[in-house]
């Protein structure tokens, strides 16, 4: 294999000296010379992995700039040089300096995730989360598909709970200083779930999507999860625990929230699956419960309609517009839902590898379901992203997509067995009732046409008079659906 050029990297005054100490700049530039006797000696002077045809960025050093200055020097709009030494800065501890370098190379190279990278991790060693937070957010607003999008994601998820303690440790510090909470800001507590251990994630998992749906609503501002769940662990309440009204009103107040919704999902072995909510407003007062009933494997359009009454009881008149919003919200696949929950109970204990995992069986449920497949990828790189030194910045990209890769096909055992729990719950009694019902009666039905069948047809011929007698039947297989 032959390398078609070794780049500027060759031509630079620092990097010529010690290689023609070895040879000549020519024989350096000939086409011919072997790349791979070359590859040791560019990496030790320039310190950047180059390829052969093709150049893929190595892990970044302080000891860089000054040859990266002398670089820029020649060619001052070199968006990839910039963000290298942007990085090389922040790799320095330099992060004021990476800060406007890394400004320069962005407005060259706008979908090149090393920048969000560089200047949010530089917001992020300052104590300014919400900035970084929002530098990662208007990166994937953007360019969402780019390459080391993923990093940038699970940047923004481990940004997310770190400032969460922060303002969560923070308000209980000056609690007794904070003032009437935001009537118009709403929290969605976590659901208390009444059944079996295997349906105990739902109640993260409908907290979530009643709050996706009410944050459609443009009147009302919506606490974000990962911020209720860090106020929840800080007075020690259970997640998952129902709390008395007045201890409701303090977390409100605590997250700047006026008024909470808390809710209950009932799912006995047997009957409707029942799903209700009130409202605890900052004073205490709770509303009379929204109750919605029915059979376990409509849950997701239980929920809507839930969300539609705790509208109704807010005072909130839905456009037509905001009905299909919220109708359209989410994924419609309850086996896809149960398997997201499962992903958040597993996110918010901080074991990414196997939050990935049941998003992951979320997404091959129902491809479709964006809030899954983004969560998907962010779980997946938040280990490699969380664990990466100042100097893998300029690596942690790649390093990311790889890992989103490799768990990008989730094995069809587990996505079996969360079908199969929702197989089993739906199968409920009042249901099998129902079906026993109906697979009677088609019995009976396939009984008197097989013999109206049998009647219409004539005697079958007797071995004796050596013609081989056929018999005309009808068999019919009645299924029994779950």
């Amino acid at each position: 294999m032959w390398c078609s050029t070794f780049g500027s990297y060759v031509l630079d005054p620092q990097i010529i000296g010690p290689i023609t100490r070895v040879s000549s700049v020519r024989h350096m530039l000939n086409p011919r010379v072997e790349c791979r006797r070359w590859w040791a000696l560019v990496l030790g002077v320039a310190g950047v992995s180059v390829g052969c045809g093709m150049g893929r960025p190595a892990a970044v050093s302080p000891t860089e700039i000054p040859e990266l200055e002398a670089r820029l020097a020649s060619s001052p709009d070199d968006g990839a040089v910039l963000l290298r030494y942007g990085a090389a800065l922040y790799a320095a501890g330099r992060c004021d300096s990476a800060v406007v370098v890394v400004g320069r190379g962005r407005s060259l190279r706008p979908a090149d995730a090393l920048g969000p990278l560089v200047v949010g991790q530089c917001m992020e060693r300052d104590g300014r989360h919400d900035r970084a937070i929002a530098e990662y957010r208007q990166f994937l607003a953007a360019h969402g598909g780019a390459q080391g999008a993923a990093a940038v994601r699970a940047r923004e998820l481990l940004a997310r709970r770190d400032h969460a303690t922060v303002v969560a440790r923070q308000a209980l510090a000056r609690e007794a200083e904070l003032g009437e909470a935001d009537e118009s800001a709403l929290a969605v507590l976590p659901l208390v779930v009444v059944g079996d251990s295997s349906v105990q994630p739902l109640s993260r998992g409908l907290a979530q999507i009643i709050t996706s749906d009410l944050a459609l609503l443009e009147r009302f501002r919506l606490v974000e999860r990962m911020q209720l769940g860090a106020v929840l662990q800080e007075l020690e309440l259970g997640q998952t625990a129902r709390v008395e009204a007045g201890t409701a009103a303090r977390v409100g107040r605590l997250v700047g929230a006026g008024r909470m919704v808390q809710g209950l999902v009932a799912i006995p072995p047997e009957g409707d699956t029942r799903l209700e909510a009130s409202v605890i407003r900052s004073t205490g007062e709770v509303t009379g419960a929204e109750v919605v009933t029915g059979r376990f494997r409509d849950l997701m359009q239980m929920e809507k309609q839930l969300v539609l009454g705790i509208a109704a009881r807010l005072g909130y008149a839905l456009s037509d517009a905001e009905r299909d919003q919220i109708l359209e919200n989410g994924t419609e696949n309850l086996a896809a839902f149960l398997a997201y929950s499962r992903g958040l109970f597993a996110e918010d204990i901080g074991d990414y590898s196997t939050a990935a995992m049941h998003f992951g069986q979320a997404v091959q449920a129902d491809p479709g379901f964006q809030e899954a497949q983004s969560q998907y990828e962010a779980a997946s790189a938040a280990d490699v992203v969380g664990q990466a030194t100042a100097s893998e910045v300029t690596t942690v990209g790649a390093s990311s997509e790889a890992a989103v890769q490799e768990g990008q096909q989730p094995t069809q055992t587990l996505a079996n067995a969360v079908n199969s729990v929702v197989g089993d719950i739906a199968a409920t009694q009042a249901e099998q009732a129902t079906s026993s019902a109906d697979e009677d009666q088609a019995v009976q039905q396939a009984t008197q046409q097989s013999t109206e069948t049998t009647a219409a047809e004539p005697e079958p011929t007797t071995a004796a008079t050596g013609v081989t007698s056929t018999v005309t039947g009808t068999i019919r297989i009645i299924f029994r659906l779950p």
